[in-house]
């Protein structure tokens, strides 16, 4: 079993979340001890920032993770590629979509991101949640795809 370090323990507010590392993988894990975001940064080495949202989270609990240790591992990453794991994820995160598009992804995208691959989650609302996110998302060259596989594919021959 891999070790277990606990970047950032939990609070004792409801929406607050714990951060933990094991080997390349940094996850999120709510109160309820179930990881609700990941990171894998094995994919690094080829470019690509892989990261995934599961079941439901609040619009704060995503502010916070983007803008805390998401930021700072994309920052010492530096890829051009991005894979969003979102087959799991359920909710909608509608409310949201204007600060993703506006505000979150020109940061990245100045920071050298170029390409996005979303598999698309098989919660409808999440699903249109994500369709309105990757429709007014500007600059990048982005795609929705039915499979992790596919994704990577795809990112593959950019």
């Amino acid at each position: 079993m891999e070790k277990e370090v606990i970047i950032k323990p939990a609070t004792t507010q409801i929406i607050d979340f714990r951060i933990v590392q094991r080997g390349t993988t940094v996850e999120s894990i709510n109160k309820l001890n179930q990881v609700f975001h990941f990171i894998d940064l094995s994919y690094a080495k080829v470019d690509i920032f892989y990261q995934g949202w599961i079941g439901y989270r609040s619009n704060e609990q995503m502010k916070r993770v983007l803008e805390g240790h998401f930021m700072k591992l994309y920052q010492q990453n530096h890829c051009r590629k991005m894979l969003i794991e979102n087959s799991r994820m359920s909710g909608s995160f509608s409310d949201i979509n204007n600060w993703f598009a506006m505000e979150f992804m020109p940061r990245l995208f100045k920071m050298g991101l170029k390409h996005i691959a979303v598999v698309l989650p098989q919660n409808i609302f999440a699903q249109l949640a994500v369709k309105d996110w990757s429709d007014k998302l500007k600059g990048f060259n982005n795609g929705n795809f039915e499979s992790l596989s596919e994704a990577l594919n795809w990112l593959a021959l950019l």
